[in-house]
Formats: C-alpha cells, structure tokens, sequence
C-alpha cells in the first residue's frame, strides 16, 4: 500500500486523466483511493520526501536559473545505431554476401567458378534486387526518427525557475503562457491495477497539476514511469532543485562518497557528440585503463584486488563504433537536441533570465516549518510521508 511509502522505500500509484484537485483541494501527505487505484498527493507545498532522486536524463535543461522537465532526446544515440545496422543489411545481402560466396567458391570449387568476375556481377545484381526489399523498414526507423524529432520540435517543456520560485507551462496548440506559483503547484504519484487476459496489470504516473485561475481551468502534466520508484525520483528530483539546488549547486551525494566528480560532458543533460566521449570513457574503465592504478605493476595489481589489464574492452569498443558507423548515431542525436527544441516566446525568455540574488524569492514561512516538521518526523522518528505531513498537520 502506497501509505507505507517513504521510509527510504516506495510505492507509487497513476492518476486518472480526470482528477479532481479544484473542488477536492489536495493537501501533501493525503492518499486516496477509489477502486483499485491509488493517488498519494505529494504538494501544493513541496516538503521534505526523503526519497532518492532519478537521473538526470529526464531533463532538457537544467542550470542555475531553471529546470525542464520533457523535451529530452534520450535514446536518440540507440535509434542511430540501430539505423546503422537497418544500413548494414542491404550492404550485406547486395555486396558482402555475394563477395564471400564468390571467395569461397574459388577456394574450394574452382571448377565451378571459372569466371569469378562475371559470376560476382551475376551475384551482386541479384542481391541488389533483394536489398530493395529491406529499404522499406529501413524507412521506417528514419520516419521515425523524424517524427520523434518533429513532435519534440512542438511540444514546449515544463520550465521550473528557481530564482524566481514559479513554474512555467506553455500550451502546445494555443502557445498560451501559464505562470503558476511553485509552492501551489499539486504533485502526486499513483498506481492503478487492472486485471487482463495475461494477467494482473500495474500502471506508474507521475503527475502535475497547474491551476489557472484566471481561465478556471487545470494543465494537468502526466509522465507514465516504469515504477514507483521512478515516479517518486523525479519528483525528488525537481522538489531538490527547486528547493536546495541540488543537480546543479550541491553534487550528487554518491558521487561525494565515491570521491568521484562529473566532468561537463557527464553533466549535459541530453544525448550528442560528447555521449561518445562518456561511452570511451566508460570503456577505458571496464579494461581498468583508467583506475588510477597505472603505475603498479601486475603483481601488485593482484596483491592491492586491482582487475588485470586488459585492452579488449576498449579494442572492442572501436570495433563496434566502427560497424554503426563511427560517430554516425551521436551526429543524428545532436542534430536532434537542436532541432528538437521549440522556440520558446519572447516573455518566456525574459522570465526565464537570471536574477541578481538579493531578488530571488524565498520559501514561506509555511512551507519552512512544514519541511522542519515533516523531516523531523521522518529522519527522527522513522515516521512515513504520510504520517509525516500528517503530524505536521498538513492534512
């Protein structure tokens, strides 16, 4: 059950399309349910969770100004690489195909083959005719590569201005400007279950609700997570960076531990040129290239539990760059993060400029004390969220 959430472990729950947050007002800490689906509100007044916060690949943007959530171009550098191996099978059957039977045939059956290059021709012309046939999905993946991009290209980002402690939405038909303050914002998470011919079914959402008040109407903004946990992190994730500066002031605090610090390719938050880099990297690593370790020699490698050295995972890294053709896929992702982004409108832009620090806002009162409250209850006494905004009289 979801209101046994939050003492460092989670559950989530998915929200109907239709959820009522303007004559039922919502209060963090309160869990409904109705059937088998289940909504916990986290906000309006984004308090302490004290869950760990998702990756920061499901953001756009990120600096010390604002945050974006949608628009990212995450999985852009796979769709290349399998756009590379949709270009290696007509190749294969029309050119490398037959070259190879040709070579075999003259090894082995050079009676048969008195005339390798007429009967190469012969080969590649019929393995070009089959080639046609896979031109169709290949198509297709471009199609929908395109298509991917196209749709980013239009839909506008959720943007969360920490200066000025507000959050921004832009409609994607209208292009009509919703500027709602952050504290009033309505999060939640929710899980619904249904029961199908295959089995039984969980659903995860992430959601937000943003009022406007002048058009009596809600922007709702839904993200289907692959679990709880998902839902509640990204969650964390922006309440941290709205509220502590972290992803961007204060570094990961594993990576603190660890004694390991991001360089600026690992703090870009979309897929492109320098996810090459990451990847080669990561490489030289798993081959204990980078494990600063070079100057021992084997034997004390063994007697300090440092892997033995070995170049293959690196050697074979560039084998397989070189079959997707290079930095063909990370080309494809950074076209894509720049044409995948709509331009935002002039006011947009001007709110979204950085502010001198003496003009950013400040949390309420209510909302220091709630987070004083609720963190208490939690790290302290081991309460859950729920029980947690529920001692701090939140609902």
């Amino acid at each position: 059950m979801i209101s046994q959430l939050f003492k460092r472990k989670s559950t989530a729950t998915v929200p109907e399309p239709g959820i009522d947050i303007q004559s039922q007002r919502p209060r963090a800490g309160e869990l409904r349910v109705r059937g088998l689906n289940e909504t916990l509100f986290l906000a309006p007044l984004p308090v302490y969770t004290g869950q760990a916060q998702v990756s920061r690949r499901n953001f756009s943007a990120m600096n010390e100004t604002y945050l974006e959530l949608g628009g990212n171009n995450y999985g852009m550098v796979e769709q290349g690489k399998r756009l590379a191996f949709g270009i290696w099978i007509p190749l294969f059957v029309a050119l490398i195909a037959p070259s190879l039977f040709i070579l075999y045939g003259m090894l082995f059956y050079p009676e048969n083959f008195k005339t390798p290059w007429r009967d190469l021709l012969l080969f590649i012309e019929v393995g070009s005719k089959f080639s046609i046939a896979s031109i169709l999905p290949l198509g297709a993946v471009v199609y929908g590569m395109l298509s991917n991009v196209r749709t980013l290209a239009k839909s506008y980002p959720v943007r969360f201005n920490r200066q000025r402690r507000e959050v921004c939405y832009i409609d994607d038909t209208t292009h009509q400007v919703l500027i709602v303050p952050w504290e009033n914002v309505v999060a939640w998470v929710a899980r619904s279950q249904g029961v199908t011919s295959y089995g039984a079914m969980r659903d995860y959402t992430f959601g937000m609700g943003l009022e406007d008040e002048e058009r009596d109407r809600v922007q709702f903004v839904l993200s289907a997570q692959p679990s709880d946990a998902h839902a509640l992190g990204m969650w964390t994730s922006i309440r941290n960076y709205m509220e502590e500066g972290e992803l961007v002031d204060t570094p990961n605090p594993m990576l603190v531990v660890l004694g390991l610090t991001p360089t600026e390719d690992e703090l870009k938050p979309y897929e492109g040129l320098h996810t090459f880099e990451i990847e080669r990297k990561g490489a030289r690593f798993m081959g204990s290239l980078d494990d600063g370790a070079e100057h021992l020699s084997a034997e004390q490698r063994h007697r300090y539990g440092y892997g033995k050295r070995s170049r293959w995972p690196l050697r074979w890294w560039y084998v397989r760059r070189v079959i997707v053709f290079w930095k063909m896929p990370y080309l494809i992702a950074e076209w894509a993060h720049r044409k995948g982004r709509p331009t935002l409108p002039e006011s947009v832009q001007a709110w979204s400029q950085p502010l001198p620090p003496e003009q950013w806002a400040r949390p309420s009162p209510a909302l220091q004390k709630a987070n004083a409250l609720v963190k208490h209850a939690m790290d302290k006494k081991g309460a859950t969220f729920v029980a947690a905004c529920k001692a701090a009289g939140l609902h």
